[in-house]
């Protein structure tokens, strides 16, 4: 049996753990100054306030079935969404409210473990019950990583990924 040491907590765990991102690819790529001029970023929320244009992100869960097993690599990712769509989900996510809601987003972070990029993927964006992270839901594609998502990974593959980044 497989154990990782916890990014987090320091504990030694069995079970996978997610492999999260921070912020959006958008937020990393601003130089410290930028981010704190224009950004407001928290752990859920990021909103960055360029000249032209405004974009807002907000933090998600993308899953990728593991085959033979019940459980999933997770990914904790950010996608961008429209002004309408972030100002809905704040009103679900400060509330905890039992609502499903499903909204449009892309992909805003490189997930290193596919060749091809992943920025700007399109997803459907589910919002989960109890003030749970939504879940990604891609759109069909033939990019290997909404394959993974469609036709799952082995439990190998997804130790190696983990232990890629831990």
């Amino acid at each position: 049996m497989d154990t990782f040491i916890c990014q987090n907590c320091g504990a030694e765990h069995t079970e996978l753990p997610s492999l999260s991102f921070n912020a959006p690819f958008h937020y990393d790529i601003l130089d410290p100054a930028d981010k704190e001029s224009l950004a407001d970023k928290d752990d859920d929320f990021c909103v960055i306030n360029h000249k032209d244009q405004i974009d807002y992100f907000i933090r998600v869960i993308l899953q990728i079935p593991i085959l033979d097993h019940d459980e999933t690599l997770d990914y904790g990712v950010w996608v961008s969404v429209s002004k309408e769509t972030i100002d809905d989900y704040r009103l679900i996510f400060s509330a905890k409210e039992a609502e499903e809601k499903s909204y449009f987003g892309m992909l805003c972070n490189e997930i290193t473990d596919y060749e091809i990029s992943t920025i700007g993927l399109y997803m459907q964006v589910s919002c989960q019950l109890n003030g749970y992270r939504p879940l990604l839901i891609p759109y069909e594609s033939e990019h290997p990583l909404v394959q993974d998502w469609s036709n799952g990974i082995s439990r190998d593959e997804a130790v190696r990924r983990v232990n890629s980044v831990t």
